[in-house]
């Protein structure tokens, strides 16, 4: 059990993991998505919707001129279970080194609330990729237990996959805060010295991860000192 939680938090980390550009986009997303789960739960009554946050921010930013919301919800209202089927099945596409789809998916998932609702959104979704994931472990039980020439679904890597994405995907609300934390408490925490590579051509070869400083020149003062 402490091996899956040891998983768990490795991949909390890897969700910091992303090009630049996409840090940002995570940065955003994750501060709408928090404020629109945030809000479901403090004033259930008077909680905004997903596009209402937008309008709000754009109305206070001095730009009242915020109808393309109702285009928004005439446009995708219909659509709204559709969209949170594909936010479920982007968030089973997540892996370590894809991101988007976490954030598409609760993008779509947040717009599918506009006629759904929050709760219906959100559970559309998990059924989704929890079928999607159910259904490919299925397949995987009637394959064979090595790959050879073409790739295959197996069990185990079939549930490693979908935990990884549930992961990444549940941490995205998360993000925005624990960056914000991680840049304020970075410049009070002390970083263990780098380990040196080897000087080229001085006849020794270093351990596994090269040598500190201070072994290096410590080794020296031995080798020099006299019998």
């Amino acid at each position: 059990m402490r091996a899956h939680w040891w998983e768990v938090l490795r991949l909390c980390r890897v969700a910091g993991r992303r090009p630049y550009w996409q840090h940002a986009a995570a940065f955003v997303v994750s501060v709408w998505t928090l404020w629109w789960i945030g809000g479901q739960f403090l004033v259930p009554e008077t909680a905004p919707s997903a596009l209402e946050i937008w309008t709000s921010l754009l109305e206070r930013a001095g730009l009242p001129d915020v109808s393309w919301s109702d285009r928004v919800v005439r446009a995708w209202g219909q659509a709204g279970s559709v969209l949170a089927v594909f936010g479920g099945l982007f968030w089973a596409a997540t892996t370590e080194r894809g991101q988007t789809p976490a954030l598409v998916g609760w993008v779509a998932v947040m717009l599918s609330s506009q006629y759904l609702g929050y709760q219906s959104s959100v559970v559309t979704a998990l059924l989704a990729m929890v079928g999607f994931v159910f259904v490919l472990w299925v397949m995987s039980l009637a394959n064979g237990r090595f790959v050879d020439r073409y790739p295959r679904l197996l069990p185990a890597d079939v549930f490693r996959a979908g935990v990884t994405a549930a992961t990444l995907s549940a941490v995205v609300p998360l993000y925005a805060p624990a960056i914000v934390l991680f840049r304020l408490f970075r410049p009070y925490f002390t970083r263990a010295p780098r380990m040196l590579s080897a000087v080229p051509g001085d006849g020794r070869q270093p351990a596994v991860g090269g040598w500190s400083r201070v072994a290096k020149d410590s080794a020296e003062t031995e080798v020099d000192e006299p019998a």
